[in-house]
């Protein structure tokens, strides 16, 4: 391959504007095609519909004038769904996901998509990113739930894409992969959780217990303790560790997508996500040990040591910390389709029963 088109190839303001002439100009200068060859045609439908909250996904179907190139690739947009791109701007996760392309993939020791465009706009943060399809892969199914297997997979996988930065000088890094713990952190998420818990508790009352609702109601008060908490210990979070961004292809392998909320941050932070969102109560109970020894062992197949009290308490208060991710997004409820709003309802079902199983709220101050 060759380099990562960007702001010479332009910005297209949607999949409409995703066209022939662009396309040869973004795989010509990633190398998937060669100068004599050019895009004849383009088909997009939209992909993993309903799944992603923050993003627009295309599949675009080529064919060429020339040699071959690929069969497809994926579109990946900002959303325009207020609610939800209010959060994405306020964060800067897309430019997390651009920076991760651009810089880290050829770091993580797991397959992800090869990028063929990175392109932000100068005045907003409109983006377009035009990436790799990874066929002959199963991906993880968000909303039925991972499988206890597919879950000890996904605990050594995050094991190993944190490896790299464990223990590392991640400075340089943090200035676009917050940390947890930080002043913008600390500003916007009491109002982002805010602003998805009153519809929240109208839309979902049943999935809610009443301590988890006390809770929720203080949920910006505890927040500035809850992130020093979880800053103890510093290496990349993937940020959205959960079924539907894992893919395993026909030997066992992991591949891992959509890096727009990685961070940086305490370890078990990822697996606390994961087992609290992507996996249910029925299949997290009996299960949960030796997915938590899975993550530990990976971690010390690296040579890297997490007090085993310590990664067990901290899981526990990322678990309660993780109950923002369902909520937040209630706030776009009216806007989203069906299927977004079964991956709202089942990951708050999933995190209300982690929480209260292990009786995280406990842990926290007052």
């Amino acid at each position: 391959m060759g380099a990562i088109a960007g702001a010479e190839v332009g910005l297209p303001a949607n999949i409409d504007e995703v066209t022939p002439e662009w396309l040869t100009a973004v795989l010509r200068t990633s190398g998937a095609i060669d100068g004599a060859t050019s895009v004849a045609s383009t088909t997009s439908t939209p992909f993993a519909e309903g799944l992603g909250l923050l993003s627009y996904l295309f599949r675009a179907e080529l064919t060429y004038h020339g040699a071959a190139g690929p069969e497809a690739v994926i579109v990946k947009f900002a959303t325009d769904i207020p609610n939800q791109r209010g959060i994405a701007d306020a964060l800067a996760f897309y430019q997390r996901e651009l920076r991760f392309y651009r810089e880290l993939g050829d770091r993580v020791p797991l397959r992800t998509p090869t990028a063929h465009a990175v392109v932000m706009a100068e005045d907003s943060n409109d983006f377009v990113l035009v990436m790799e399809e990874l066929t002959g892969l199963r991906t993880m199914d968000q909303i039925a739930g991972a499988t206890a297997a597919d879950a000890v997979l996904a605990a050594r996988g995050v094991a190993a894409f944190q490896a790299p930065f464990w223990g590392q000088d991640l400075a340089d890094l943090q200035q676009t992969f917050l940390p947890l713990d930080n002043p913008i952190h600390r500003a916007a998420l009491p109002g982002v959780f805010a602003g998805g818990w009153e519809r929240c508790k109208a839309e979902a009352a049943e999935l809610l217990t009443p301590e988890v609702v006390a809770f929720g109601d203080r949920y910006g008060e505890v927040l500035p303790w809850a992130l020093d908490q979880l800053s103890t210990s510093t290496t990349l979070l993937h940020g959205d560790w959960r079924a539907d961004n894992l893919l395993v292809d026909a030997a066992g392998e992991l591949a891992v997508i959509d890096f727009q909320i990685s961070g940086t941050g305490t370890g078990v932070y990822d697996l606390a996500y994961f087992l609290s969102q992507s996996v249910e109560p029925e299949i997290r109970r009996p299960n949960e040990q030796a997915i938590i020894d899975a993550y530990y062992g990976g971690l010390d197949d690296h040579g890297i040591v997490y007090d085993r009290a310590e990664l067990e308490r901290e899981f526990r208060l990322a678990s309660a910390f993780c109950l923002i991710y369902p909520v937040s997004v209630f706030g776009g409820w009216d806007e989203v389709p069906e299927n977004s709003r079964a991956v709202m309802l089942a990951g708050l079902r999933r995190s209300v029963s982690t929480i209260v199983d292990h009786d995280a709220l406990a842990l926290l101050p007052g």
